[in-house]
């Protein structure tokens, strides 16, 4: 995971205000530290959360605002507070969720084009893969990376044909809008994961038996 950092509050606040809609009805995030402030402004601003767990582990998580006090909201926002308010959700659960309308992740570090570095085993790609499988994302969803201004590296990487290239890089000095971003994975890449791994990714596993790809 990556941590939290100076400024990922003003990060987050200039996404919201100036990238996207400033109230999303429905946002996933990933358990990042860097993505911390902004799971608790969301919450302040009546987002429902859908959250992974930790590689993935221990399937994904719900936050609502509506069944959380506001006064408890910065908690909630944390990994502890998810395993406090955060509802467990299957895949067939999150099926019925709705689309969503936003989706952040953090990085080690973020090349001018949007590539993300650091990522390990490409959860973020994964998890993309995961929601377009079911319907609640496509390749219009907003998406956003929050990094520090040091983590924006000059020049541009090539992007994988299984990465989700965000639309945004919310810096705290400045929000970048990504233009002509390669089209996103319309699903899993299955072959790219290694089989041990994915033993350990419940909501994989729950899906490939609802695909019958498996018993």
């Amino acid at each position: 995971m990556h941590p939290d950092f100076e400024g990922s509050d003003q990060a987050a606040k200039r996404l919201l205000d100036e990238g996207v809609a400033a109230h999303p009805g429905l946002v996933f995030a990933v358990p990042d530290g860097a993505v911390q402030s902004a799971r608790e402004l969301l919450l302040h601003r009546g987002s429902r959360i859908l959250l992974s767990t930790y590689c993935m582990r221990r399937g994904f998580r719900l936050l609502d605002p509506g069944r959380i006090s506001p006064s408890d909201y910065a908690f909630a926002a944390t990994l502890d507070g998810v395993e406090r308010f955060g509802v467990e959700m299957s895949v067939a659960d999150m099926a019925r969720l709705g689309t969503v309308d936003l989706l952040l992740t953090g990085a080690a570090a973020v090349s001018s084009n949007g590539t993300r570095v650091g990522k390990s085993y490409q959860y973020f790609d994964i998890e993309w893969g995961l929601l377009a499988e079911i319907g609640l994302v496509n390749d219009g969803t907003p998406a956003a990376v929050i990094v520090h201004d040091v983590q924006l590296m000059p020049g541009k990487i090539a992007a994988l044909p299984r990465e989700a290239v965000p639309d945004f890089i919310a810096l705290p000095s400045r929000l970048i809008r990504l233009e002509n971003r390669p089209r996103r994975p319309r699903g899993i890449d299955w072959a790219g994961i290694d089989p041990d791994e994915m033993e350990l990714m419940p909501a994989l596993v729950e899906l490939q038996r609802a695909r019958g790809l498996r018993r």
